[in-house]
């Protein structure tokens, strides 16, 4: 009796493993291709007649595709379970998203521990929730390739100032050694060895390298070994951008922007413009400087037109 009830036991917990596999399997399948699962209604019955040909969003459509394409377990689980066992609301969606965050975390640790030595690579911006967020990657050569994987982000204010409901209540300022300090924290709190740590990858902007306050010298002082190897990209941009000090060309390039701005203000002469130039003028970007002479390119070619107009 016990070894039969074992074995039914078995038989269930298989049975169960198939019907997720599908439901898995799509949201891996939507992951990695960056689509969103959600749509305007994520609950109900999934196979049903009424409203058949409503669009119930990524995830709910990839399992009705699914099922149409012959895939029999899936549609005998969604037509024989209850509606509270079907495994595919909004809260069990999170909850096997975050189970997948998990197994991808685990892989990355797991291929840096073995590695033994690493780098890790961080900034920080605001993102468009007004909320301080640094990102944190990881650098290591694993199985003889060079792998850079990301690792989380970090709300700055939030880990730095969690304390801020307390009765002392300090300025909250996202300096150079609040950032470095949540570096080392976060590296310890992976189990990480700071001893094994030999780069750091960070843009060159003040609050990373800035004498007084600097995040790196903060993470230095952490993890002796490591050596600050900086965002060329970044710094090519900031030579390129300070480089000039020539009064006219700081004009053409006020002029530039100008003149593309009069065209995307306004809807009637980006119209002219599609039919009379050889493509939609480029923004003069402030940050990449592969983009503004990209845009200077396509203005000197173009101006023939532009001064016509």
């Amino acid at each position: 009796m016990i070894n039969q009830l074992n074995s039914n036991h078995s038989q269930q917990v298989h049975e169960n493993r198939r019907r997720l596999i599908p439901i898995v399997d799509s949201i891996v399948f939507l992951g990695r291709q960056n689509i969103p699962l959600r749509g305007h209604r994520d609950d109900g019955t999934l196979l049903t007649e009424k409203d058949k040909n409503a669009n119930e969003g990524n995830f709910r459509e990839l399992l009705k595709f699914r099922v149409n394409s012959g895939d029999k377990v899936l549609e005998n689980h969604l037509k024989t379970v209850s509606a509270r066992a079907t495994y595919i609301s909004k809260t069990v969606q999170n909850e096997l998203i975050d189970c997948c965050g998990q197994e991808i975390f685990s892989d990355v640790l797991h291929s840096v521990h073995d590695s033994r030595f690493y780098s890790i690579m961080f900034d920080e911006t605001t993102d468009i929730s007004h909320m301080s967020q640094m990102s944190l990657s990881l650098r290591c050569v694993h199985d003889d390739t060079v792998r850079e994987d990301f690792v989380q982000f970090i709300d700055a204010y939030g880990e730095a100032y969690c304390d801020w409901d307390s009765d002392e209540k300090s300025e909250s300022v996202s300096s150079g050694t609040v950032l470095g300090d949540l570096v080392v924290k976060t590296v310890e709190n992976l189990s990480l060895n700071p001893a094994y740590c030999v780069g750091i990858g960070t843009d060159a902007c003040s609050v990373m390298m800035s004498v007084v306050c600097r995040a790196v010298s903060t993470v230095q002082r952490a993890m002796p070994r490591t050596v600050r190897c900086p965002c060329f990209s970044h710094a090519l941009n900031l030579s390129i951008s300070k480089s000039s000090s020539v009064q006219c060309v700081r004009n053409a390039i006020g002029t530039v922007k100008d003149v593309v701005s009069f065209f995307k203000a306004s809807a009637k002469r980006n119209f002219v413009w599609k039919h009379v130039g050889h493509g939609q003028l480029t923004s003069l970007c402030e940050r990449r400087w592969i983009e503004r002479h990209d845009c200077i390119l396509q203005f000197c070619c173009e101006l023939t037109c532009i001064i016509v107009l």
